[in-house]
């Protein structure tokens, strides 16, 4: 779980200024399903993803979400 945390938080939400985290992390042997909440000056999203572990890294596979405005 550690490893495909550092390697997310790495590389995702550098779009624009704003707070992301994980919220919630569920692992199942090379299969994973994590909810991610990026919140900005002036939108919330809300990403629900499906990864699986192949070739040595974690890869997204399907990712739907919600938009909030503020």
């Amino acid at each position: 779980q550690e490893e495909w945390y550092a390697g997310f938080a790495n590389s995702a939400g550098k779009e624009e200024e704003g707070d992301l985290r994980i919220t919630a992390l569920e692992v199942t042997r090379d299969v994973a399903s994590v909810k991610v909440v990026e919140d900005y000056a002036t939108s919330r999203y809300t990403d629900y993803l499906s990864l699986l572990y192949f070739d040595g890294e974690w890869r997204i596979v399907n990712k739907v979400y919600a938009a909030e405005r503020r």
